[in-house]
């Protein structure tokens, strides 16, 4: 995961979301500075992704997600 939140980073994609299914848990990575994401926050489905307060600007619902 760290890989390709790096590349991400490298990219300027402020707000990076990874859904791993086989865990059931979501990953939020954000404040990125340099070459790493200083904000991380991971959670399972069912918990909402509240992204209002980044360029985004909206809340992802997790309840959904395909669960393998």
């Amino acid at each position: 995961m760290y890989y390709a939140a790096s590349r991400a980073r490298a990219a300027d994609v402020p707000v990076y979301v990874i859904a791993a299914p086989y865990t059931r848990t979501w990953h939020l990575h954000t404040l990125p500075k340099d070459d790493e994401y200083r904000g991380v926050l991971s959670l399972g489905f069912g918990t909402p992704i509240d992204l209002t307060d980044t360029p985004v600007g909206l809340t992802l619902r997790t309840d959904d997600f395909p669960r393998d």
